[in-house]
């Protein structure tokens, strides 16, 4: 399913849900309303026409008096009037659809009507007299049973209208447990419709990251999984092919340094062989100014032999082929010969070599080529940048890490921004305008690899008289380590 598919179909889910949840409250709010309007109008008009039946029983019982003393017609008409109203109310009654309880005692209610009017009948035909302050005693009973059975009734809708509003709180809490219920249901499906989709997205998003910072490091051999039909998968598979074509230009660029690079070397060699017979006047006596141009071309030659020599180490290490020949050697005298060596260059700058050591031996396991080749990359950068008048110190000594060696110099220095890219393949910190004999970049990169197969690491930091410190470890060898002063 495409991401947008996902993201649509989530959305709907939610509205889905948000509708059954509208639905529920908006029929819950019908029920509410329907019970509400029951209890304010229909059960208003009950209750008062079972008290209005309550108050005419009264009624009755004075008129039924008032006749039987008097025997005025009026009496009888209203006693008339009393049983026809009391029989509407209790059609209302019967017909209002109450509760059982209600319709039971409105049925008999009716029967003690009859009844009473039954009794009201049968002593008026007789014509007895009553005595004006007791009704007869079967008409008495009557109208006692009448009285008590309207109150019985009223008390039944009482009871019912009781029982409807129980219903009625009984509904607005369920209404409340499903409103609560929907609301945390719709809350969890909202969650878990949010992770699936946000999973969705975020795991090919963090795939193509980090297969973009892959291809960022030269690993072009970095793949995406792209067996989806979404757009993650179409992007994967246009990053896959993006990765296959820049791995063959890659290797097509390898290709082409390592093979200019041999095939520059034996002319080079040539060359600089031949400036070198040339300059000893092996030929044939020189004039001071074609030793001069001689002696330039040779030392142009010898860089570019450098920086062929670099190429081809480049070409090594990416190819995995680099050897190296690992055995316990002592750096002390390997770091004096070499500062040795570049002491005529240094002078001529001006520059003074230094050596602090306070160890008589440091034993490493290690390439001493490599590290040699190692210290005069460090050597020649810091007499490219170190100003005159001025010292490059070299350091040795032992410490948890392993045996560290620093060189020290006080030229322009390193970029906090630039101090891990510096040891990139054709990285160069810009000083404004390029130094002579800068070089194409290749040496610290070569000098990391090199110290990182031995086990160690190497960094540049920043020296506090100004300059750069560069500083690399070497794991200790076997044999002891010994300060100045002490034997074996």
């Amino acid at each position: 399913m495409k991401v947008s598919s996902k993201i649509i179909a989530g959305f709907l889910i939610l509205m889905l849900v948000a509708l059954v949840a509208l639905a529920n409250q908006l029929s819950v709010i019908h029920q509410m309303q329907a019970i509400n309007h029951d209890l304010s109008e229909i059960n208003m008009n009950v209750a008062s026409k079972a008290l209005r039946m309550e108050q005419l029983a009264s009624i009755i019982e004075e008129d039924s008096r008032k006749f039987f003393v008097t025997r005025d017609a009026i009496y009888e008409r209203q006693i008339a009037e009393i049983r026809q109203e009391f029989v509407s109310n209790l059609e209302f009654l019967a017909n209002s659809g109450r509760s059982k309880s209600v319709t039971s005692e409105t049925e008999k209610l009716s029967h003690a009507l009859a009844n009473y009017s039954d009794v009201f009948n049968r002593i008026k035909s007789d014509d007895r007299v009553s005595d004006p302050d007791y009704l007869p005693a079967d008409l008495s009973i009557a109208i006692d049973h009448l009285h008590a059975q309207a109150e019985i009734t009223y008390e039944a809708v009482k009871s019912s209208i009781r029982d409807q509003v129980a219903r009625a709180a009984d509904a607005g809490g369920k209404a409340e447990r499903i409103s609560w219920i929907a609301g945390i249901f719709s809350l969890i499906l909202g969650l878990i419709v949010a992770v699936v989709i946000v999973g969705s997205i975020n795991e090919p998003l963090r795939r193509l990251t980090q297969g973009t910072r892959a291809i960022a490091k030269g690993q072009f051999w970095h793949r995406l999984p792209a067996d989806g039909r979404d757009e993650f998968s179409e992007v994967a598979r246009h990053f896959n092919f993006m990765a296959e074509r820049l791995g063959e230009l890659d290797q097509m660029k390898k290709d082409f340094v390592s093979h200019v690079s041999h095939d520059l070397k034996a002319p080079l060699a040539s060359m600089r062989q031949i400036m070198h017979l040339l300059l000893q006047e092996i030929p044939g006596a020189l004039n001071d100014q074609q030793k001069d141009l001689l002696r330039l071309s040779y030392n142009s030659a010898e860089r570019l032999a450098a920086m062929v020599g670099n190429l081809l180490d480049i070409a090594r290490m990416e190819a995995g082929s680099m050897e190296y020949e690992m055995a316990p050697h002592n750096l002390v005298p390997v770091v004096e010969s070499i500062i040795e060596e570049f002491n005529v260059q240094a002078r001529q700058k001006g520059i003074r070599m230094q050596f602090e050591c306070e160890l008589r031996s440091a034993f490493a396991e290690c390439d001493r080529g490599r590290i040699v080749q190692v210290l005069v990359n460090l050597f020649e950068n810091g007499l490219k940048f170190a100003p005159s008048n001025s010292d490059i110190v070299t350091s040795l000594r032992s410490t948890s890490e392993g045996i560290l060696v620093a060189v020290s110099d006080f030229g322009p220095g390193v970029p906090d921004e630039q101090k891990d890219k510096i040891f990139l393949k054709f990285h160069q910190v810009k000083y404004g305008k390029k130094v002579a004999g800068q070089g194409v970049g290749l040496g610290l990169a070569i000098c990391k690899t090199i110290i990182e197969a031995h086990g160690g690491r190497i960094w540049v930091q920043d020296n506090p008289d100004g300059g750069s410190v560069f500083s690399f470890t070497l794991r200790p060898a076997a044999s002891e380590v010994l300060k100045c002063g002490q034997t074996a």
